[in-house]
Parts: C-alpha cells; sequence; structure tokens
C-alpha cells in the first residue's frame, strides 16, 4: 500500500524524447498515449448570428408542417363539402394560403440554410 501512495504522489518529468506523436500534430506521455475527447464533450463555439438562423430553420420547418397539415384540412374540408358553395370556397381559399405559406416557409428555409453555410 505504501508503494501504491507513492507512486501516486510521485511526479515524474517527462522529456521531449519521452512523448508520442499523436496524428494531430500534438504529443502525449507515453503513460496516456493519444486520446481525443469524446465528441459530446467538446463544444464548438457558436456566434450569436448560426444560432439565429438555425432557430430559424427549425421554425420554418414547423411552419412547413403546419402548411402541410392546413392542406390536408382544406381538402376534407373541400371533399365533406357536398356541394355547398360557401364551403367550397372556404376550402378554396385555406388551400391557397396554405400553399403560400409552404413556398414561403421552404423559400425561407432554404436561405436560412444557405446564410449558415455561408457564416459557418
Amino acid at each position: 500500500m505504501k508503494q501504491f501512495l507513492s507512486n501516486i504522489t510521485t511526479w515524474q518529468k517527462v522529456y521531449a524524447q519521452d512523448l508520442i506523436p499523436c496524428p494531430d500534430g500534438s504529443y502525449a506521455d507515453p503513460a496516456i498515449g493519444c486520446a481525443e475527447a469524446p465528441g459530446g464533450l467538446v463544444q464548438s463555439e457558436v456566434s450569436m448570428l448560426e444560432l439565429i438562423l438555425k432557430i430559424a430553420s427549425v421554425l420554418m420547418s414547423l411552419v412547413a408542417v403546419a402548411a402541410v397539415l392546413m392542406l390536408i384540412m382544406a381538402g376534407i374540408m373541400y371533399a365533406l363539402s357536398a356541394g355547398d358553395e360557401e364551403k367550397m370556397q372556404k376550402a378554396k381559399r385555406i388551400i391557397l394560403w396554405s400553399l403560400a405559406g409552404l413556398i414561403v416557409a421552404l423559400i425561407a428555409r432554404f436561405v436560412a440554410q444557405g446564410v449558415i453555410g455561408l457564416v459557418a
């Protein structure tokens, strides 16, 4: 036990010739070797603009999903209108504006991804 404690508390000097070259160009202690930190522990720096653009991209994806759901709902409304002109017109308006919203959301999402690509 005494030998074990003395090994823990003893500091060894490491000389340049004792270091192991790692693939990334750095050097490691022979006792440890070359090791990378796990990916989940390493945090990359994210700029505020990049964060805002990623949030905008997620929001645009949610808007696109909502537009598709509105298209489905309007299609069902149109099918169930049973020839009632007022219900058919309402369903057509919902379809028109849902398509417009979907197009705007997709364009905005692609623009946000393009800006993220330029910033990153």
